[in-house]
């Protein structure tokens, strides 16, 4: 003799089941949002990135090669002077115009 469940055997394991299906079909809707606070990991560009800068130091040496700063940062590091030997002048541009070298003195002082 084969046992069968009842309607109201089924019935019951019916509605147990399906609240524990609910929470995970509505899960995605309770997903946390990213905190306004979260800063971006990379920056959105409007669109293509510049040119790259032409090399001021020897092809060589790229790796010392100045980075390009942001054109309304150039008149203020321009006023700043050198920092070192291998620091730069910059262009309108934001681009390493020439390097500094030896001859043009630190603007820095090291020393009280």
């Amino acid at each position: 003799m084969a046992i069968r469940p009842s309607a109201g055997l089924l019935a019951g394991l019916l509605a147990g089941a399906i609240p524990l299906a609910l929470p995970l079909a509505a899960a995605p809707a309770l997903a946390q949002r990213p905190s306004p606070n979260q800063p971006l990991a990379i920056e959105a560009s409007p669109g293509l990135s510049p040119p790259a800068c032409r090399l001021v130091v020897p092809r060589s040496d790229a790796l010392l090669q100045p980075l390009r700063i942001k054109p309304a940062q150039v008149a203020q590091k321009n006023s700043m002077g050198c920092l070192s030997a291998a620091d730069a002048l910059y262009g309108p541009d934001g681009c390493p115009s020439r390097l500094c070298g030896q001859q043009n003195g630190y603007q820095v002082p090291l020393s009280p």
